[in-house]
C-alpha cells in the first residue's frame, strides 16, 4: 500500500511540474504583438487624404510634397453626371501647390 501512496504521489508532483512548465512556456509574444501593423518608416509612395466638404479631396504626396485639389464636377460628360476634376471648383485656380517642411 505504500507503494501505492508514493505512486499517487509522484504523478501528483508530475502533475503540477507540468502546469508550471506550460504556463511558463506559453507564448508571451501572443499578448504584445495584438495584430499591431508595422511602424512606417519611409514615407516614398504614400498618400495622405482629406475631405474638408463633401465635393472637395485634397491629396497630399508625402514624397514630393505636392497638394493636388479635386473637386466634383456637376458639368462633367461621364456618366453619372458628376466626376472628379483637378483644380478648384469654378477653375478659379490649377489646386496644385507643393510644401516644404
Amino acid at each position: 500500500m505504500k507503494f501505492f501512496n508514493d505512486f499517487k504521489s509522484l504523478f501528483a508532483i508530475v502533475g503540477v511540474v507540468s502546469i508550471i512548465f506550460w504556463t511558463c512556456a506559453a507564448d508571451s509574444d501572443s499578448v504584445d504583438n495584438i495584430d499591431n501593423p508595422p511602424q512606417i518608416t519611409s514615407s516614398v509612395g504614400k498618400y495622405q487624404v482629406a475631405s474638408p466638404s463633401s465635393s472637395v479631396l485634397v491629396i497630399l504626396n508625402t514624397e514630393t510634397g505636392v497638394l493636388k485639389t479635386y473637386y466634383n464636377n456637376p458639368n462633367s460628360t461621364v456618366n453619372p453626371t458628376y466626376e472628379w476634376t483637378e483644380g478648384m471648383y469654378g477653375g478659379t485656380g490649377s489646386g496644385n501647390l507643393t510644401v516644404t517642411h
